[in-house]
C-alpha cells in the first residue's frame, strides 16, 4: 500500500472532518485505495433514466433522468425529473454501490449487465398506485461539471 504523505492526511481530515483518532485506523489498502482515486469520482455520473411511466404521482415522464455524482449524491441541478421521489430513488442504492466499486478499481463503470429496475411502488395492478421503470447507466461527467 502506498503510504498517504502528511499533506493528503491533512486534506482528507479537512474535507471529511475526520479526527487524528479516526483517521488512524481508517487507512486500510481497501480504503486507501478509494481514497487514491477520489478525484475518478468527480469523472462520471450515474443516471437512472425513466423508460417506462404508468400512473405516477410525481409524473415521471420517459426521458426523464436522475443523475448522480459518482460517490453517490443526488445532483438535482443535472436531473431533467420536476419531482424527486425516493419511491423511485431508493432501488438505485444496489447501483450506486456497484458504481462507486468500479470506479474505485479503476474498471469501466459505465454500463451495468444487469441495467434495469423499477420503482418501489408495485403498481395498481399489485396492489400499489403506479409504476417507473429505469434504465441505469453510467457516463462521463460533463467538462463544465468537473471539480
Amino acid at each position: 500500500m502506498r503510504k498517504p504523505m502528511s499533506e493528503e492526511l491533512d486534506r482528507l481530515k479537512k474535507l471529511w472532518g475526520w479526527s487524528d483518532e479516526q483517521i488512524k485506523d481508517l487507512l486500510t489498502e481497501k480504503h486507501w485505495r478509494l481514497l487514491d482515486r477520489g478525484h475518478k469520482f468527480d469523472e462520471y455520473r450515474l443516471v437512472a433514466e425513466v423508460v417506462e411511466a404508468r400512473n405516477c404521482l410525481a409524473r415521471h415522464k420517459v426521458g426523464e433522468r436522475y443523475v448522480f455524482h459518482g460517490s453517490g449524491f443526488l445532483l438535482p441541478e443535472e436531473s431533467s425529473v420536476r419531482r424527486f421521489c425516493l419511491w423511485a430513488m431508493a432501488p438505485l442504492l444496489p447501483f450506486s454501490y456497484m458504481f462507486y466499486d468500479r470506479i474505485s478499481l479503476d474498471a469501466d463503470p459505465t454500463s451495468f449487465a444487469i441495467d434495469s429496475v423499477g420503482c418501489a411502488d408495485v403498481g395498481i395492478e399489485c396492489g400499489g398506485y403506479g409504476k417507473v421503470i429505469f434504465k441505469v447507466y453510467g457516463e462521463k461527467a460533463p467538462t463544465t461539471k468537473r471539480k
